[in-house]
C-alpha cells in the first residue's frame, strides 16, 4: 500500500496516511487530529532507496569539495 502525506483543510494538520486504493478519495481522509473528513494530498519530495544524492566520487572518500574525487 502506498503512503501519502495529507493536510487538513479544517485544523492544518499534517499527517501521513497508508491508502489501500488509488480509487480513495482525498477527502475521505479522515484527519486524525480534528476527526474532519477535508484532507488534501500534498506533494512530497521524491526519495529513493539505495542510492545517494551526492555524485560519484571515484571511490576517494577524502576528496575536497567540488574536486570530483580527482587531485
Amino acid at each position: 500500500m502506498p503512503m501519502y502525506e495529507y493536510q487538513c483543510r479544517n485544523c492544518g494538520n499534517t499527517f501521513d496516511e497508508l491508502v489501500s486504493s488509488t480509487a480513495t478519495n482525498d477527502s475521505d481522509i479522515e484527519c486524525p487530529g480534528c476527526g474532519k473528513n477535508e484532507s488534501e494530498k500534498l506533494m512530497s519530495a521524491f526519495a529513493s532507496s539505495g542510492g545517494s544524492s551526492v555524485g560519484y566520487s571515484g571511490g576517494a572518500s577524502s576528496a575536497g569539495c567540488g574536486t570530483g574525487g580527482f587531485t
